[in-house]
């Protein structure tokens, strides 16, 4: 009988030891689980930490002014730092912030983001210095097309030399390089009217696309074009030798950009047309001038549909045809009254659009009226730039080459 207890009580005895032993390995698994859970959120945190910091458009009330699409460089971004989207991402976000919801990133939280903002950064600058293509001309031919993600220097081989007169000339949404018109036409004109170096920067792979797409991409742009004339200065291309032309979304990149280079450096900036969507409920775009971008800069408005109704930004502020607002000439797009602007621009150097008195349906208008001599006339062969201050009105016709003839 003794025997019998004692066989039942080991048996016991094994059967409680094997219960602890089970209960201890669900309660490793079950901390273990939260462990992995904790991990998994904080790696989570710091994702969000990281978009916050690196991911957006040139400001926060230009990207709430306009509506969304989708943004491709946003999802290679994202893909680089292997994070997720769609239903899944948003039911962890809510099953993990509602376990953990007093988790406190730590100072090695924050290095650990930096270390993953600096390699987004890097992959968004490596994207636009890759992919924005400047075109070089000399005598009238193309010499050289490159990118600044190319390892020789930018002049090598272009036959442009330091301390030449050299132009840069950038297009606007939709447009590039080799297949716009009024482009190829102002190369012809600045070959004949002015000589040296001349620079097309083509960033069409971006402008290809929606506005708002390209609107968000507008200070990464900005600045491949600034580290563009910065390597052409450092290889001895001077600032002084520079002009700057322009046209809507091209006209607010060039003025960025001799804004930034500042202290009236660059010899001259024009711009046709510069872009309003997006720049005018920009609040940083309303209260800064351009008139520090170049010794001289001079702005010609034909529309206020797709370029800016804020125009008095500049040394010249030219309003073509009806108070800067519209063209009688006007058509279909691309040659409606915002397009007309650089093909008025290159039939000025042959054609003279004359300032005259403000018309009787501008007297509304506020802004300063320039004083300026007889004969004088929007474009880049006027020579007088540098006595007249303010508002100018040149009136256009319908039909080529759209001057208004003046008998002086």
């Amino acid at each position: 009988m003794s025997r019998s207890a004692t066989i039942i009580g080991f048996c016991v005895l094994l059967l409680a030891l094997e219960s602890c032993a089970i209960s201890g390995r669900r309660v490793s698994e079950l901390f273990k689980t939260r462990i992995d859970n904790r991990v998994l959120w904080r790696h989570h945190r710091l994702r969000q930490l990281r978009e916050l910091m690196t991911l957006g458009g040139p400001t926060s009330q230009s990207k709430s002014a306009l509506p969304g699409n989708d943004d491709q460089l946003q999802s290679f971004a994202e893909s680089q730092n292997g994070t997720t989207s769609g239903s899944s991402k948003q039911s962890a976000e809510e099953s993990e912030s509602a376990e953990y919801p007093e988790m406190v990133l730590s100072e090695s939280d924050l290095a650990e983001a930096g270390v993953g903002q600096h390699r987004l950064i890097m992959n968004r600058r490596e994207i636009y210095e890759q992919n924005v293509v400047f075109r070089f001309y000399h005598g009238g031919q193309l010499t050289k097309t490159t990118s600044l993600n190319q390892k020789t220097a930018l002049i090598s081989d272009s036959q442009c030399t330091p301390g030449e007169k050299y132009a840069i000339i950038v297009h606007g949404w939709h447009e590039n390089c080799y297949e716009t018109p009024w482009i190829t036409e102002l190369e012809k004109n600045l070959n004949t009217f002015r000589g040296g170096c001349i620079i097309c920067m083509d960033y069409s792979i971006f402008s290809n696309n929606g506005y708002t797409y390209l609107f968000r991409r507008f200070n990464d742009i900005s600045e491949v074009l600034l580290k563009f004339m910065r390597t052409m200065q450092y290889e001895g291309m001077m600032f002084e030798n520079l002009y700057m032309f322009g046209f809507s979304f091209g006209g607010q990149l060039v003025l960025d950009a001799g804004n930034q280079i500042g202290s009236s450096m660059i010899e001259a900036i024009d711009t046709c047309d510069m872009a309003g969507p997006g720049f005018d409920q920009d609040r940083f775009f309303k209260n800064v001038n351009f008139r520090y971008a170049a010794k001289n800069v001079q702005c010609i408005h034909t529309s206020t549909d797709k370029g800016t109704k804020l125009m008095n930004k500049c040394h010249q502020d030219w309003r073509m045809g009806q108070c800067g607002f519209k063209q009688p000439a006007a058509g279909k797009p691309p040659f409606g009254s915002h397009g007309l602007c650089p093909i008025f621009y290159n039939l000025a150097f042959t054609v003279d659009f004359l300032a005259e008195s403000k018309p009787s349906e501008c007297n509304l208008l506020r802004d300063p009226f320039a004083a300026y001599p007889i004969g004088y006339k929007m474009g880049y062969t006027e020579n007088r730039k540098a006595t007249v201050r303010g508002e100018l009105y040149a009136q256009t016709t319908n039909q080529y080459p759209y001057n208004m003839f003046h008998n002086l």
